[in-house]
């Protein structure tokens, strides 16, 4: 199931905050192992409106922890399914219009990714896109392609099926019924950093495949410099419901487990590339450093532009694609 923000009436979120919550996990969701090292608290965006769901869950802040064993990081307290479930579903068009699907230069996952279906598979095939939002990735594959899509969003699965003929069944992965080995190919663009459990995602797309079939996800990089280097402020995990975060390494692994021998991967950027994003994200790791250093009265300084609390750092370089097959 793809898990994405988005905006749940207000009206509805103090009833799913009450009757869902917010849990404790005390064992790495991958391997299941209990030995965790905590990392930092982050604090969660919770004045856009796309989250205020999160505010009236109490869902402010968490701890980042990492597996000892596998090296998954993850959200130490996290929202109950059901909570997670309602607020996915109502998904709507104020969030759909900020994925970028239809924006070729902020999207280096779909352009990545569709240049290795094509060379894969030159004739195409049956592909199936977990998370197909709006339905623009998989329509920007052409011809010899045929499109199935799961989107819990009933909007955007709508739209898919209405301005792209996608096979778009709403709803979550394990409820579209695919039979075993009915895929070439299996596509996770910006999906898997919103599950609870991201593992069954994996063995369930490892089933669907047919021999020889890939699977290509796409996520942020734990394990990059530039992530490292924002620490708290890495603006990834102030989204409250990005919960997971994999690296090469556990990402490698976590497919590994799942039945899939073969797997490369691609570092990339997310989003736009000039020069004012570089000098951006100099500028916030470099504000956030002085602070961790000196304190907040350092931003008096004249260097720095903003003199409130430290702002997240933004995207850089910090993303991968993974192939598996």
């Amino acid at each position: 199931m793809e898990i994405r923000p988005g905006h749940t009436p207000v009206s509805r979120l103090p009833h799913l905050a009450e009757a869902a919550g917010i849990r404790s996990i005390a064992a790495c969701p991958v391997c299941v192992c209990a030995r965790l090292r905590r990392c930092f608290e982050v604090r969660h965006i919770v004045d856009d409106p796309l989250f205020a769901w999160a505010r009236h869950a109490g869902y402010s802040c968490a701890e980042i922890v990492e597996c000892s064993d596998c090296g998954f990081a993850f959200k130490g307290r996290q929202p109950e399914p059901e909570l997670l479930a309602q607020h996915y579903a109502e998904t709507g068009e104020d969030y759909q219009s900020r994925l970028a699907e239809d924006d070729p230069a902020a999207r280096g996952d779909f352009a990545g990714a569709r240049r290795f279906l094509w060379k894969q598979l030159p004739r195409g095939g049956r592909v199936l896109d977990v998370g197909c939002g709006r339905g623009f990735f998989l329509k920007s594959l052409g011809a010899g392609w045929e499109l199935c899509g799961v989107e819990p969003s009933a909007s955007a699965a709508e739209f898919a099926k209405r301005q792209h003929g996608v096979q778009a069944h709403c709803g979550d992965f394990f409820s579209a019924g695919c039979g075993p080995g009915s895929f070439d190919a299996v596509t996770m663009l910006d999906v898997v950093e919103h599950l609870t459990q991201p593992a069954p995602m994996f063995a369930e797309a490892r089933r669907i495949l047919k021999p020889g079939g890939w699977l290509v996800v796409g996520t942020g990089n734990w394990g990059a410099l530039t992530a490292r280097l924002a620490g708290k402020q890495w603006a990834y995990l102030a989204i409250p419901d990005h919960l997971s975060f994999f690296s090469v390494s556990s990402l490698g692994r976590a497919l590994a487990v799942a039945g899939f021998s073969r797997v490369s991967f691609q570092r990339l950027h997310h989003g736009p590339r000039s020069w004012e994003v570089t000098s951006g994200w100099m500028r916030a790791v470099l504000r956030h450093r002085a602070i961790s250093r000196f304190g907040p009265g350092v931003t008096r300084l004249p260097l720095f532009r903003s003199k409130g609390e430290e702002l997240p750092v933004p995207y850089f370089w910090d993303h991968l694609l993974s192939f598996a097959s």
